[in-house]
C-alpha cells in the first residue's frame, strides 16, 4: 500500500528496497511469498523513472527464473504485468528496447510460447501475453549482434552464444566497448573479479583476449582498468576450462605487444636516412 505513492516509492529505493526484495525472491521462498515481493515490485513500476531502472537490479533475469518454474497462476499473472510495465512504462523507448532484448535473452519468449498453450480464468494473462509476445517478436527482429551482445553482459549472464566466437562482430565492434566511459569493458572486468561460476569466467576472459586483440589500444586500456593482474590470477584457477581461456587471453595480450613492437621497429626503420648520405636521384635519365 505504501509503495502506491512516490514519496514513499524513492524513501524505499533510497534504503536498498529493490536489492533486499530480489535478494529474497532469489532463494527459494514459497508461491505466497513469492505473489506478494513481485506484488511489491510491479507497483513500484508504474513510476516511469522506477521502470527505467529496475533491470539495473537484475529485476528480469531473477522473475524469469521463477516464471519459468512456478505452477500457481496468481505468480504467473503479476510477474507477467511487472514484464508489461516494464515495456510500458519507461518514456525512454531505448530502455523500454533493452528490457525486451534482455527478456528474450532470459527466455521470456519460450515461456510465453508455454503459457499461451494453457487455458487461464484471468483474461488479464491471455492479454498480457499477447502484448509481451507481440513486443518481444518485433524486438528480436530488430536486434543487432551488437545490442544481443550487451544485453547479455550487462544481465551479468554470459554463456557461449554465437555473438563471443564471430570474429566479424569482435572485428566490427570491439571499440564499442570503449562506450560510455568504457561500460561494457568494465562489467567485463567486474564479472573477472567477483564471478564464481566457472562460464562465466571463461566466456569472460575470452572476450578480453578478443577485445585486445582487435582493438589497438586495449592493452593499455585493460591496465588502466586493472584488467590484466585479474586475468593473470586466473591461471591459477581451480577449473581447467578457466585456466585454458585466462592462458589464451594473456597470450593474446602478449602477442599485441609483440605486433605493436614490430611495427614500431618498422616505423623506426623507414624514418632513418639512408647509409652514405646521397640524395634520392630525381629529374629525367
Amino acid at each position: 500500500m505504501m509503495l502506491r505513492i512516490d514519496e514513499y516509492r524513492f524513501a524505499f529505493v533510497s534504503v536498498d528496497g529493490i536489492s533486499t526484495l530480489i535478494s529474497i525472491l532469489s532463494s527459494r521462498v514459497n508461491f505466497q511469498v513469492q505473489y506478494q515481493l513481485v506484488f511489491c515490485l510491479w507497483v513500484l513500476t508504474f513510476n516511469p523513472l522506477l521502470a527505467t531502472k529496475m533491470n539495473k537490479f537484475s529485476v528480469i533475469p531473477i522473475l524469469a527464473d521463477i516464471l519459468s518454474d512456478c505452477a500457481k497462476e496468481k505468480v504467473t499473472r503479476i510477474i507477467l504485468a511487472v514484464f508489461r510495465n516494464l515495456i510500458e512504462k519507461p518514456t525512454d523507448l531505448q530502455v523500454a528496447k533493452e528490457h525486451c532484448i534482455a527478456m528474450v535473452q532470459c527466455k521470456v519468449l519460450k515461456q510465453l510460447s508455454i503459457l499461451e498453450q494453457r487455458r487461464f480464468d484471468d483474461e488479464d494473462i491471455s492479454a498480457d501475453v499477447e502484448f509481451l509476445t507481440e513486443k518481444l517478436q518485433n524486438s528480436v527482429q530488430d536486434l543487432s549482434s551488437f545490442d544481443e551482445y550487451a544485453t547479455e553482459l550487462r544481465s551479468a549472464r554470459l554463456e557461449w552464444s554465437p555473438v563471443h566466437k564471430s570474429a566479424k562482430f569482435w572485428r566490427e565492434n570491439a571499440h564499442r566497448l570503449n562506450e560510455k566511459n568504457y561500460e561494457l569493458l568494465r562489467i567485463l572486468v567486474h564479472l573477472l573479479e567477483t564471478s564464481k561460476d566457472h562460464i562465466i569466467l571463461s566466456v569472460a576472459c575470452f572476450d578480453i583476449g578478443e577485445y585486445v586483440r582487435h582493438y589497438p589500444r586495449g592493452k593499455h586500456v585493460l591496465e588502466q582498468l586493472g584488467g590484466k593482474q585479474i586475468v593473470m590470477q586466473l591461471l591459477a584457477h581451480d577449473d581447467p576450462n578457466v585456466r585454458y581461456e585466462a592462458l589464451l587471453a594473456v597470450q593474446k595480450l602478449m602477442v599485441h605487444n609483440w605486433e605493436y613492437l614490430g611495427k614500431q621497429l618498422e616505423k623506426d626503420s623507414e624514418n632513418q636516412p639512408q647509409k652514405g648520405g646521397s640524395a634520392p636521384i630525381s629529374g629525367k635519365a
